[in-house]
């Protein structure tokens, strides 16, 4: 299946269906980072703003009736959290001004966003049954603050755009290891099985798809390598306290910091340092959920 420009648009939802719109982004330091993401279902939408600027972590969340009147198709956008595309595949505009809550406290504070999102590759398609997954970097320049807390300039980001029917509850641990211009790769185990997905930029620009990646725990954190797709082994180490969401049934998740009933997996995301065997250091993301039951 290639991508149209269309797909990168909202799709007509059957009732077991979704479909997600995701903007994972960090400072070069870590300092700042943080996701967006607008998660709809056949008559509904969850928004989610996640935030770590400082030294704590902030979290709007609010699902709502979508009206009956249908959006516009380059619209991706929830009550409060705003996602426009103007141009597919190659630029967004993030927007948002509300309130986010201490996700450990509970504490309140006025926050907002203006961050435009520019490709810097060619997105790459990844299905799974009914389940359809664009993943693409790029950059977001503009700017992010929560109450005195403000960060101006560019993040790095990668963008994750799926539709159709989530395999919820099969997995027993998935890793996502997104180091931008250089590869992008995702190990999903399932008991004793293991699938994996994802490409790898080769020194000449071109895109190769994974082979058989391998993820394992290292002294500092993990090792990411794929011998027979030509990607040596990277070093990785998270750059900066992760942002915690607990996910149920699809269509279902929340950013807090302890499990509730119900809850399926409990997934950690954040920045990340991958340092190559030269020595080479590139800041990406790590996201790693386990099966809570």
């Amino acid at each position: 299946m290639d991508l149209t420009a269309a797909d990168d648009h909202r799709h007509s939802l059957k009732s077991d269906e979704h479909e997600a719109f995701y903007f994972v982004f960090t400072s070069p330091d870590g300092r700042a980072h943080g996701f967006v993401r607008t998660l709809f279902g056949q008559d509904a939408v969850l928004e989610l703003v996640a935030l770590h600027v400082g030294d704590h972590a902030w979290a709007h969340q609010l699902r709502a009736t979508l009206p009956g009147s249908p959006a516009p198709t380059a619209d991706a956008s929830g009550p409060a959290l705003k996602l426009t595309c103007r141009e597919p595949w190659q630029a967004w505009r993030c927007l948002f001004e509300g309130t986010v809550r201490r996700v450990d406290q509970g504490t309140s504070l006025p926050a907002s966003l203006d961050l435009t999102f520019t490709a810097t590759n060619e997105p790459g398609l990844f299905g799974y049954g009914r389940y359809q997954q664009a993943q693409q970097d790029g950059r977001l320049e503009g700017h992010l603050q929560t109450g005195t807390e403000t960060w101006t300039g560019e993040l790095a980001c990668y963008r994750d755009h799926s539709w159709g029917q989530r395999p919820m509850g099969a997995a027993s641990l998935w890793t996502i290891a997104s180091a931008p211009g250089h590869f992008y790769v995702v190990v999903v185990e399932m008991g004793d099985q293991r699938m994996s997905f994802g490409q790898i930029t080769t020194p000449d620009g071109q895109s190769v798809p994974v082979c058989v990646p391998q993820i394992t725990p290292s002294d500092e954190g993990w090792c990411v390598e794929d011998p027979e797709a030509g990607l040596a082994a990277w070093q990785v180490r998270r750059l900066a306290p992760p942002l915690v969401a607990y996910l149920g049934p699809a269509g279902q998740e929340e950013l807090r910091d302890a499990p509730q009933q119900g809850d399926l997996y409990e997934d950690k995301i954040g920045p990340a340092v991958f340092t190559s065997q030269q020595g080479d250091e590139i800041v990406g993301f790590w996201d790693q959920a386990r099966r809570l039951t």
